[in-house]
């Protein structure tokens, strides 16, 4: 077991390596296409062979770490591989078990190789044993050809011998052994691994260990002959570097901590592993041992020091509970002291702390009880600690920015815990928040004497210390590569040394001609062509001069050419580029880079043209250092490490993580030169540094090969590390970038265009970055990008593109134009200088504007888009008919519209969409107050700043003064500041809260800064207008108070997420402050600064975010879309427009309706709708009208306008319009509303209204009641209008007037006349028709009834016939059944009689690790299902559905009063239940799904504020494919949310999920209620839990099943002592748990069931029941009677029933339906 245990997890590595080769296509054998011997064969060897068969140890002389060698084979001479043969390789017949054998020859000891990892090399054989191994990842130094150093190597690591005449020191790839005074080396040990973590004298000094490996690939442990400098044992461990090699006392075993989260120990003779520990959460670190080698202490990255019972295996428990600092990392080091059970620990909290390793206080929740004394904290991270030999003193090390600190403390101290000391202990926990619960008599314990003796600070990161046996002298190892020897009294240093001779440069990895530095880099092909017909008149080059400073330096050339036409096109890629070739060169793509220094002329041909650049390079000389912002980090992010989808990510990835898109470059050196000891860079070895390992795919890398070896991007990098991976802070960030061309044309579509990208630094110094920028096309439709600027065009039409590089953008737009042969431009009329500024844009973009639209088009729109309302027909009729020229008429019906009641109505709509109000939030009457503040508001023309600035600093009671309700809906100043900033400045602030923007200039820090604004507003209850009313509450989130007062408070902060410091206010740009009236003016509230900021003329999104929005709402197209989405890489479409259209608005004072007022009078809003050849594919220049579906409210309200009818809306009362509705909850039955794209209120966003006009909202439209309803209303004036007008033809004119605002035409008045004549003639062809069914029905009755009769007497004797035979076969059935019901009896009986048995041998045999974490049934004080049905507590605790299976969401609310504090998680156990037959889910096959889990609580004195409870963590004993536990707390609630559930699982016995709060649950002593919610709502609640148990614990580890508390004490009971009820409950856990009974207990109740129907006899009764049925009524003659009472009543009104037609008609017409 222990064997196939230690390559647990190197195999699952090897598993997943051996899938990682980019295009392995598996064929029908399982193994990829092509067998690679990097990718799939070397990991099998590594892990199975290349322990025994290495350059260290040459078992039978047979080296298996290099191919050549593999092939070749050991002492007989004979070759081990043939390629192409593997049935004639000798190393095949080793790995395969021959006949009569009981397993393979090789590997002699370990596991052999399984059939996989066996065919894997059979196949790499047979395809021709081929070495791909990367260049830079093949073997290269052993014992007879070590390293040569040109920079000393980082020691990680450092140990004395016992005896004090050695020092071993961790180089790369090897140990050096020198003498302890530094005087000399006396060995080199070379073994496999690169990088060396521990090394570790025995302790009798004869052996060493080392802990180590090749990073990302293996782990290895090492033990060394030290006198012999023979390698012992190598022992493959893992799929990366082992840590924290530690010796047990007597020396024979060695322990050791790994990447996946284990520690282990193995014989240190032969390797053997005697120990496996599996309880850390994430890599663990470091080791050590108790004093007599009984208990292992190890530690981790998981902030934990966990210590493990060795001859067990056993976890026994956390020892340490430490709050981790602002640095990341855990727990990096662990020492025992030489006399006590003590260990001294060190880790990212800089905080050397000693803690006793056998607890003397009772355990309890969050407690750190075993904390001895804690010392003043040091710079940075610890990463090494080391006692003084006495114990008395004790030295660590940390590092901080590439610099290092080595202090020395006291560590003389009594650890004796006082009673009263103990009891305190066991009582202060750690706080709710995570935070330590400090007492002070605690505190005064454990820093009593914890004094720091001496600290030295080194200019260099150091990373190991160690005592001389005599502890006279510390030895410390840095990243610089110096040992120093220091003295132990006052860390004075005496000799500082490098551990090896620096003698040569390493062999430096050479890669292939022609590097690619971004190889995973998207090309596009560079063919192309030019326009037909256009010939190039000139060419120009961009830039006239090109200076290439440094080896890396490269200019982006752009080649221009102009046509005759004065047109443009991109030549970079067509012409000819010719140059001294010694000095530069240009590549394909237009690319200059530097050859040699001096200056030359490059020319560009083209046809007979010629053109000219001056090319300067110089720098070449010079030595290349560089800078990690300026050069670094750009390469960082272009390579794609720091992007959201990698290290980047929110939680990095792979356990490292890096500051998304490089925002936080000092974080990101943190990572690669701090962190696991610089374990990411490799000074002595830069081409070993796992970070260029990773990139060109030598380390397995999940995003594959992303640079290849010596192309420009690895020498960066490169030289980076070898100039020791500095940063300097001083270095300026960019301060803009600016792309060229600006605002390209391209002429023909499927032409390209080159971009450049130039960065400008605040220090004065630009650069070239094309290649490492971001060039993205908005508008994939019209071009595509490739990732090195190229743009290939697809089609007519605009594409804004966004460039990024380094936190800066810059954004430009690229025109195609397409096949415009022919077109010539005419100049339009300009009414306005909107129309001026609009045109200016057609003319560059060759767009022929339509003409301006009729008056019926213009009265119908303008209504519509300024109301919401159509016009009446008596008001189009005045229209047509005034003569006056057309805009004097035009600009007087605008002006009358803009402020009418309608208008009010219309906007007011608007805004309360925008401000969100809704009941959900305000309750009922809270929303109507608010609705009829913004209608005052939109009623006075308030002007815009000043109706912003009211709602951002509204205060007091939302009832009192609505405008507070804007507070009582958002909250949080999180939520406030990312809809304030979204609502009014069309900004989007929620992407810049984890990180800095993706895409934007916004920050993370502006983020925190901007939300601070808000820290300051209070909440409190409105307790004069609602002393006890609330406002919803669910199981996670209470109550809210009806109406609450909004206040400014004196106090109050936001902490950055990030650093976690107070983040003080500050606006994220500048912006003079709106001229307002402060409350108090020397002292204005963080919200009226902010307010005063926001509606400021002088903000530059403010007045054009809203100016943008109005323009959106009147031409249906913002000159920003979407409307509310401002942003660098989202361009206006006509800036100057946009410019102007701020400026008015400004220049108005944000008067509203004069913005208005002038769009609507311009021309550009008056054109038509038809388009011409020209403008027909434009839908962003405005050149024609744009058809927009009408809004639901409009829809409606103009539906019943139209005919007159009184809307009646449930619960808004009669004649309320749509659009006067103060609640998005109200609408029609049938949803007309909602159906039709009406927003639901829940954020600001314009996404919320849907326009679409869905197949869904057709249908809803056409077949609905609503419209029905009003075309048919019996009151409507359209019904009035029939008997007013008798003449027909006027009839159908006045309803095309009312309903599309038109005349008919003369085919339409004939088609309705037509209509309306059918209608008489419908009813006398209906008669005749009825006539004549009727007869025909009647004799064709008779004989059905007849053929009925027969039927029934033949059915009675069939049943008569079979009944002797039926009665037979039941009572033999009936004993059968009798029969297995007894022996099923009998089974279950025979079993539960072995329950006592199984009882005691359940108790015997539970471990202790169970007692840890006990489970307490959770008290149900009650217990209600979201459906109403029958919920009961059964006497076991559980809770139990009693309505049987039915298909409905089913949520439980499971409420429990308790006293008990610091609850730490709960556990929901699914009971199977033989009621429902299968498992303990309602449905038929006994499987559930559990969506949800959420929890609450709250104090029985303040039962109205409930607490929500956040879930941190969760497992369960069985988790379904696709439905883990961990989804059933991620707050999605659809029924497409796989939360929990079994399906493969036995559903006969319970299983359980356990639940981790991500903080205690508090409590209170005097009584507080506990409540959990279990929702099933996955498939609409196909799947619901049955019958369940909630349990809760107060133990440090809820993720632990342990033992419910009753039975935890019952086991702990000696059996004598039980008593009845314990041994009871004992024996039914044990027997609720016993599959075997639970299995025969099934089966019993599956014997019981009643016995199946006969199916004859149900058949034959069925068949008497047929023939009983009576004769059914013709259907045609029932579809003809009900036709005819119809037509009776239509007969009755025809010309009524004829307008109703029409009307419905047109009301479903395009042209109804739109707004033109």
């Amino acid at each position: 077991m222990k064997k196939t245990a230690i390559f647990t997890s190197f195999l699952a590595a090897s598993a997943a390596i051996s899938s990682f080769a980019a295009g392995d296509t598996p064929t029908k054998d399982g193994l990829p296409e092509t067998v690679s011997y990097y990718e799939h064969v070397r990991p099998v060897l590594q892990a199975k062979c290349q322990g025994c068969h290495q350059p260290a140890k040459r078992k039978a002389d047979y080296v298996m770490t290099e191919v050549a060698k593999l092939i070749a084979g050991g002492e007989s001479g004979e070759p081990a591989v043939v390629p192409m043969k593997p049935e004639v390789s000798h190393l095949v017949e080793l790995i395969t078990k021959q006949e009569g054998e009981d397993r393979p020859e090789m590997p002699p000891k370990d596991e052999p190789l399984n059939d996989r990892e066996r065919n894997l090399v059979t196949k790499w054989i047979a395809q021709g044993a081929k070495d791909d191994t990367p260049e830079n990842a093949k073997a290269r130094y052993s014992m007879e050809n070590p390293p040569k150093y040109s920079v000393a190597p980082t020691i990680n690591s450092l140990d004395y011998s016992p005896d004090g005449k050695l020092i071993a020191v961790a180089g790369f790839h090897e140990v050096l052994i020198h003498k302890a005074d530094g005087s000399g080396l006396v060995s080199r040990l070379v073994g496999l691994s690169e990088r060396i973590e521990t090394v570790a004298f025995s302790p009798d000094g004869k052996q060493l260990a080392v802990a180590g490996g090749l990073p990302g690939r293996m782990g290895e442990i090492q033990v060394w002959d030290l006198a012999k400098k023979e390698l012992l044992i190598s022992k493959i461990v893992g799929y990366d570097t082992a840590y924290g090699a530690s010796w047990s006392p007597d020396g024979t075993m060695i322990a050791f901590g790994l990447p996946d989260n284990t520690a282990r120990a193995i014989l240190a003779k032969n390797g053997e592993q005697k120990l496996f520990m599996g309880s850390h959460n994430d890599w663990v670190l470091a080791t050590d041992w108790g004093q007599k080698g009984e208990f292992l202490v190890s530690v981790g990255r998981d902030m934990t020091a966990k210590l493990t019972e060795v001859k067990t295996e056993r976890f026994v428990d956390n020892l340490t509970s430490i709050t981790p600092g602002a640095l990341k990392g855990g727990m990096n080091a662990v020492e025992s002291h030489p006399a006590q059970n003590h260990i001294l620990i060190g880790g990212s909290d800089g905080v050397p702390q000693i803690y006793r390793m056998k607890r003397e206080t009772v355990r309890k929740i969050g407690d750190n009880a075993n904390l001895i004394r804690k010392y003043p904290a040091m710079k940075g991270r610890i990463w090494d600690v080391a006692f003084r030999p006495d114990g008395k003193q004790f030295a660590a090390v940390s590092s901080l920015n590439g610099k290092g600190e080595i202090s020395l403390y006291k560590s003389e101290y009594d650890a004796t815990i006082t009673p009263e000391l103990k009891k305190l202990l066991e009582t202060v926990r750690r706080a709710p928040n995570g935070a330590d619960a400090k007492d002070d008599k605690i505190e005064e314990f454990t820093t009593r004497g914890a004094e720091r003796l001496a600290k030295l600070d080194v200019d260099a990161a150091v990373f190991a210390v160690a005592f001389s046996p005599d502890g006279k002298q510390i030895a410390v190892g840095a990243d610089d590569g110096q040992v120093r020897l220091l003295n132990a009294a006052d860390l004075t240093q005496k000799v500082a040394f490098a551990p090896i001779k620096i003698e040569a440069e390493l062999e430096k990895r050479l890669g292939k001609k022609n590097p690619i530095s971004f190889a995973k880099g998207k090309r596009h092909d560079l063919k192309e062509e030019l326009p037909k017909g256009r010939k190039v008149a000139a060419i120009k080059i961009t830039p006239a001069k090109i200076n290439l400073d440094s080896p890396g330096a490269y200019n982006q050339l752009l080649v221009t050419g102009t046509f005759n036409t004065g047109e443009t096109a991109d030549l970079t890629r067509l012409v000819k580029f010719s140059t001294d070739e010694k000095i530069a060169s240009v590549t394909d793509r237009g690319i200059a880079q530097p050859i040699g220094e001096g200056t030359v002329k490059l020319t560009a041909s083209y046809e007979n043209l010629t053109a000219e650049a001056d090319v300067t390079v110089s720098g070449l000389s010079a030595a290349f250092h560089p800078d990690f912002i300026r050069d670094v980090n750009p390469v960082i992010s272009r390579l794609g490490c720091n992007m959201g989808t990698c290290h980047g990510a929110k939680d990095g990835k792979g356990g490292f993580k890096l500051s998304l898109r490089g925002y936080d470059p000092l974080y990101d050196v943190r990572g690669f030169s701090d962190d696991h000891t610089a374990r990411r860079v490799n000074y002595a070895s830069p081409d070993d540094s796992l970070m260029l390992l990773k990139a060109t795919g030598a380390v397995p890398h999940e995003a594959g090969v992303v640079t290849e070896i010596g192309s420009d991007y690895y020498n960066i990098i490169h030289q980076w590390i070898t100039d020791g991976a500095k940063l300097d802070t001083k270095t300026p960030k960019v301060a803009r970038i600016e792309v060229l061309p600006k605002d390209p044309v391209i002429q023909n579509i499927g032409a390209k265009q080159q971009l450049r990208v130039i960065a400008f630094w605040a220090d004065g110094k630009s650069r070239d970055v094309t290649q490492e920028a971001y060039i993205n096309s908005g508008n994939s439709e019209v071009a595509e990008h490739d990732d090195f600027g190229l743009m290939a065009t697809i089609r007519r039409g605009e594409a804004p593109i966004l460039a990024r590089y380094e936190g800066a953008y810059a954004a430009t737009t690229l025109t195609v134009m397409g096949d415009r042969d022919g077109f010539t431009w005419k100049q339009p009329e300009s009414w306005s200088k909107i129309d001026e500024l609009v045109a200016a844009k057609w003319e560059r973009m060759k767009i022929e504007p339509s003409g301006v639209c009729r008056d019926e088009e213009f009265v119908r729109r303008v209504h519509l888009d300024i109301t919401g309302l159509p016009p009446t027909s008596d008001s189009v009729r005045a229209f047509l008919k005034d003569d006056r020229p057309m805009r004097v008429k035009r600009d007087e019906l605008v002006d009358k519209l803009i402020g009418s009641p309608e208008f009010v109505d219309h906007w007011t709509n608007k805004w309360s969409d925008m401000l969100q109000v809704n009941s959900k939030y305000l309750g009922g009457e809270g929303a109507r107050l608010f609705r009829d503040w913004i209608k005052k508001e939109v009623e006075a023309n308030t002007p815009y700043d000043d109706f912003a600035y009211k709602i951002l600093t509204s205060s007091g009671s939302n009832k009192e003064n609505p405008a507070a309700s804007y507070f009582k809906i958002l909250r949080e100043p999180a939520e406030l500041m990312e809809n304030t900033t979204h609502l009014f400045l069309a900004t989007r602030f929620n992407c810049n809260k984890c990180h800095d923007h993706p895409f934007e200039r916004w920050t993370q820090d502006q983020y925190y800064e901007t939300a601070a604004y808000f820290a300051q507003t209070n909440l409190a209850r409105d307790t004069k207008n609602a002393a006890k009313a609330n406002l919803g509450g669910t199981a996670v989130e209470g109550a809210k108070p009806l109406y609450e007062v909004i206040s400014d408070k004196a106090e109050g902060d936001i902490k950055h997420d990030r650093t976690g410091a107070v983040q003080p206010p500050q606006f994220p740009y500048e912006a003079k402050l709106a001229q307002v009236a402060f409350t108090k003016p020397k002292e204005p509230t963080r919200r009226e600064t902010l307010a005063a900021w926001i509606t400021s003329p002088d903000n530059q999104y403010f007045a054009t975010s809203y100016a943008n929005r109005i323009w959106g709402y009147m031409l249906g197209t913002g000159v920003i879309e979407p409307l509310d989405d401002i942003r660098a890489g989202n361009p206006p479409s006509n800036p100057e427009l946009l410019n102007y259209l701020t400026a008015q608005f400004v220049g108005s004072d944000f008067n509203v309706r004069d913005l208005i007022r002038e769009i609507c009078k311009s021309r550009t809003y008056q054109l038509s709708i038809s388009t011409n050849k020209w403008n027909e594919t434009d839908g962003i220049n405005f050149s024609h009208a744009k058809a927009r579906r009408l809004p639901a409210e409009v829809l409606f309200d103009a539906v019943h306008f139209v005919t007159g009818a009184t809307p009646d809306i449930p619960g808004a009362g009669k004649g309320v319009r749509a659009s006067q509705l103060f609640d998005s909850k109200q609408d029609l039955k049938s949803g007309f509303l909602a159906n039709l794209g009406r927003p639901v209120r829940e954020s600001s966003c314009e996404c919320e209204r849907s326009s679409d006009m869905q197949m869904s909202a057709v249908m809803a439209f056409l077949s609905g009641p609503a419209i029905a309803d009003a075309v048919g209303a019996p009151e409507s004036e359209l019904a009035k209008l029939v008997p007013m007008q008798p003449d027909d033809k006027k009839l159908i004119d006045e309803i095309y007037y009312r309903v599309l605002n038109r005349a008919p035409k003369p085919k339409e008045v004939e088609a309705a006349l037509a209509s309306m004549g059918e209608i008489a003639g419908d009813h006398d062809r209906l008669i005749g028709e009825l006539s004549k069914a009727e007869a025909g029905w009647v004799g064709k009755k008779s004989e059905l009834d007849i053929a009925r009769y027969k039927r029934i007497d033949k059915a009675n004797a069939d049943i008569n016939n079979y009944t002797p035979e039926y009665a037979a076969k039941k009572n033999k059935a009936e004993a059968d059944q009798k029969a297995r019901i007894a022996a099923a009896k009998k089974a279950v009986d025979e079993r539960a009689a072995e329950v006592p048995k199984l009882t005691e041998e359940f108790a015997k045999n539970v471990k202790a690790e169970q007692f840890w974490t006990q489970w307490n049934l959770l008290p149900v004080s009650a217990v209600t299902a979201s459906d109403k049905s029958k919920v009961e507590v059964q006497p076991d605790g559980s809770v139990r559905s009693m309505d049987g299976f039915k298909k409905r969401n089913l949520d439980y609310l499971v409420t429990s009063n308790t006293k008990v504090q610091n609850i730490t998680g709960i556990m929901i156990e699914a009971i199977p239940d033989e009621g429902f037959g299968a498992g303990p889910g309602l449905n038929a096959d006994g499987n559930f799904v559990i969506t949800e889990i959420q929890t609450r609580w709250n104090t029985i004195a303040d039962p109205k504020k409930a607490l929500p409870i956040a879930i941190g963590d969760a497992k369960a004993t069985f988790n379904q494919a696709g439905f883990d536990v961990k989804n059933s707390f991620n707050g999605k609630l659809d029924r497409a949310q796989k939360g929990w559930a079994l399906s493969g699982a036995d559903y006969k016995i319970p299983h359980r999920a356990v639940y981790k709060f991500k903080a205690p649950v508090k409590g209170d002593p005097k009584g507080a209620q506990l409540v959990v919610g279990v929702l099933c709502r996955y498939s609409g609640g196909e799947y619901p839990l049955g019958r369940f148990r909630v349990y809760y614990t107060t133990s440090t580890d809820p993720l632990q099943f342990g033992l419910p508390a009753t039975v935890a004490d019952a086991v702990r009971t000696a059996p004598a002592a039980r008593n009845e009820a314990t041994k009871k409950a004992l024996a039914d856990y044990v027997a609720e748990n016993d599959a075997d009974l639970a299995a025969k207990r099934f089966a019993l109740v599956a014997q019981k069931k009643p016995l199946p129907i006969d199916s004859k006899m149900t058949a034959l009764k069925g068949a008497v029941t047929m023939a009983e049925r009576p004769i059914i009524e013709d259907t045609g003659v029932l579809q003809l009677r009900q036709d005819m009472e119809y037509s009776v009543k239509q007969s009755a009104n025809r010309r009524l029933t004829a307008a109703q037609d029409l009307a419905w008609a047109l009301v479903n017409s395009p042209a109804f339906l739109f707004n033109h």
